[in-house]
């Protein structure tokens, strides 16, 4: 009977053992994520929001200082003679109607626009990050399987081959099994291939986050509340809906706005005047007041059928989200009962391929029988590992969602 490698028989200890989560660390995620040139300009982006908002708040409102000065030339005059004259004058439009407050409020709706922007952001990358994590983790357990299965291969052409030097095997026995040996070998060099490959473009993105030699399996977790409560939460802390819900408030407020500035608003000014060198001496107010024109009105009308536009998104965008959970919801209880009856299949397979070497060892079965068995294990277990990390990466990627790991907003 063939004997196991030590190699075969410390991967099989580890498959089946289980331990901590597969996640890297908070520390480990934030320093990837908050050193990324995507997050580091998005925090740019809401510096950029919240100075305009400061600047919305202040108001475009300025001093305007006036001043000129002339010479009067008086020569028909009782007193005729050269006179030095000056003027000086302060103005400044000044918001009026209820302006300033709502001005107010589009500067603080605008600071939790940029808030929930940056926030929005963050929780894409790390999105992004679980995806190329198990992407990652794919790879590694990909060529962890071809590399046990190239193992049984050399193992298998080894016995062949002592068998058919003995006389104990047919020759196409020991071609079938060089043949398959380096098929295996194939698919493991492309394994390793695949695996360097997203190692390089790993590390390249998240430099900060250790990489696993290998899998230690941890239990497909259950979320215990039910999913409408779930969903509520998950409706609730949402960075897309919370961004288009500011945006909707924002666009509503610069609609009220721009209703009110179909009133313009007058500019009050003082000045003082010194004339005929001084004999007189003038102080005034100015008052001034633009005549609206049809723009205004236009600007009115566009703002409102923006706000509009922006409340039919926020409806848009919750029930793009409510679909997403229940898609979400989905995956992670299919995935999870998949994993399971693959892990199964895998395990009955696995001893299938052991009953087709004990049969092959006694003279009972063919090399053709061995190498379909064994085909069918290693294809199995493949199979049952990248649907364990699916389940898993769809188990992480609602709590995710839930802002139950990774929460760094």
């Amino acid at each position: 009977m063939i004997k196991k490698s030590p190699i075969f028989l410390l991967m099989l200890i580890a498959t089946s053992s289980f331990s901590y989560e597969l996640l890297p660390s908070n520390d480990e995620a934030r320093a990837a994520l908050m050193t990324s040139p995507k997050i580091i300009g998005a925090e740019s982006r809401r510096n950029s929001l919240n100075y305009k908002a400061d600047s919305i708040e202040t108001g475009p409102e300025e001093f305007v200082v006036r001043g000129n000065k002339q010479r009067r030339n008086v020569s028909n005059d009782a007193v005729p003679g050269l006179y030095q004259e000056y003027s000086a004058a302060i103005e400044r439009p000044v918001r009026m109607w209820g302006k300033a407050g709502v001005d107010e409020n589009i500067a603080a709706a605008t600071r939790l626009y940029a808030g929930n922007e940056y926030n929005d952001t963050l929780h894409e990358a790390s999105k992004e990050l679980l995806a190329n994590w198990f992407s990652y983790l794919k790879a590694v357990q990909t060529r962890a399987i071809s590399e046990r299965n190239s193992l049984l291969g050399d193992q298998i052409s080894r016995i062949t081959q002592f068998r058919y030097k003995i006389g104990d095997v047919a020759r196409l026995d020991s071609q079938l099994a060089s043949a398959e040996q380096g098929r295996l070998k194939a698919v493991l060099e492309l394994a390793k291939a695949n695996e360097q490959t997203s190692i390089a473009a790993f590390t390249q993105k998240y430099s900060s986050i250790k990489l696993l030699k290998q899998i230690n399996w941890p239990v497909i977790p259950t979320l215990e509340a039910k999913k409408e409560i779930l969903k509520e939460q998950f409706l609730e802390r949402n960075h897309e809906l919370r961004l288009a819900k500011s945006e909707s408030e924002t666009s509503s407020l610069r609609a009220k706005r721009a209703d009110l500035d179909k009133i313009p608003d007058p500019t009050f000014g003082l000045y003082t005047a010194n004339e005929f060198g001084g004999a007189e001496r003038i102080y005034g107010l100015t008052v001034s007041f633009p005549i609206p024109s049809g723009s205004r009105s236009s600007n009115a009308k566009a703002a409102s059928a923006e706000a509009t536009s922006a409340q039919y998104r926020v409806s848009d965008t919750e029930r793009k989200v409510s679909i997403e959970f229940d898609q979400l919801w989905s995956q992670m209880v299919s995935k999870k009962a998949a994993a399971a009856s693959l892990v199964e299949s895998a395990k009955i397979q696995s001893k299938a391929a052991q009953a087709a070497e004990k049969a092959y060892v006694l003279g009972e079965g063919s090399m053709y029988d061995l190498i379909a068995a064994r085909k069918a294990a290693n294809e199995n277990q493949l199979a049952a590992d990248l649907m364990r990390l699916e389940a898993l990466e769809a188990y992480y990627r609602i709590r995710l969602d839930l802002h139950q790991i990774w929460d760094f907003d």
